[in-house]
């Protein structure tokens, strides 16, 4: 059977007139093209070079056939991309853009995930929101878990909420509400807030500020930052307090601590995002389906 490899190296070894030369495009050895040539040769059943002196040079029949396969080698060159295409799909790939902080609490959803979905390779990529919006947009991931979906992300994407988490406070380790099992929101209603960069964490000043006002009180937002690193670098620094989702407190955090709320508990929602027009990802109904 003749196969395209064969032909490819029947064509270098034409144009650039020496094994060397057709190896050297093809990125292999000189004695893969001679095993290639070979092969070629038994199965078209005549001799494409004639072997004399050391040098190669190429047959009526060769000529002839070289004449053949130029005129037809577009369609091969074709119906190799198609292959490449159908092959690529026929293996699923879906890479992931999740905030640094869910990282480890994503694997043993993604390992469970791969068990029952061998076929999906799935590629973690750490982004906070502002860095994952934008490779989505340009098709670098394929789905963005974004934290806090704000309300322009479903203009222009397809969301999927995942669940709701309990915001927590942040404060100073010495702070006087920092040794309580449980405090109440209103009693940070004097505190200087830390918030966030709008473009790096969009929407999530608005839901801080909206559980403050249900708990009687607007916040006071002095400062942004644009990582959750830095936001609790800053709280331990005593610049001020903040509330952010629970699971954060699995960041390191020496010199801040995170403390519970009393009910009503404020939450955040944590949401999945993918470009419209998509199928949505295996991945995101099976988080779904394990809330």
């Amino acid at each position: 059977m003749i196969r395209f490899r064969q032909i490819e190296a029947f064509r270098q070894l034409i144009m650039t007139g020496t094994s060397v030369g057709a190896a050297r495009v093809m990125h292999v050895t000189q004695p893969a093209i001679s095993r290639l040539i070979a092969d070629l040769e038994a199965d078209l059943g005549f001799s494409l070079f004639s072997r004399v002196g050391g040098r190669l040079n190429p047959t009526n029949a060769g000529l002839r056939f070289y004449k053949s396969v130029e005129e037809n080698f577009l369609g091969l060159e074709r119906l190799k991309q198609v292959a490449e295409i159908i092959r690529d799909e026929a293996s699923e790939g879906l890479t992931v853009a999740c905030l640094p902080v869910l990282a480890s609490t994503l694997t043993p959803v993604l390992r469970t995930f791969g068990q029952k979905s061998p076929d999906v390779d799935v590629v973690l990529r750490e982004m906070i929101p502002g860095e994952q919006i934008p490779a989505l947009r340009n098709g670098q991931i394929d789905l963005a878990l974004a934290g806090n979906p704000w309300p322009e992300l479903a203009n222009e994407f397809e969301v999927v909420v995942l669940e709701q988490i309990p915001f927590e406070a942040v404060l100073l380790d010495n702070h006087l509400l920092a040794l309580r099992k449980r405090i109440g929101l209103a009693e940070l209603g004097e505190e200087i807030f830390i918030g966030f960069d709008e473009d790096q964490f969009p929407g999530r000043n608005d839901v801080i500020c909206a559980a403050c006002q249900e708990a009687g009180f607007t916040p006071r937002l002095r400062y942004r930052v644009e990582s959750l690193s830095a936001l609790l670098s800053k709280v331990a620094t005593g610049a001020g307090v903040t509330l952010t989702p629970r699971e954060v407190g699995q960041l390191p955090h020496p010199g801040a601590v995170l403390v519970p709320l009393k009910p009503p508990i404020p939450s955040v929602k944590s949401a999945a995002a993918f470009r419209k027009g998509e199928p949505k990802p295996a991945l995101v109904d099976f988080m779904a389906s394990r809330r």
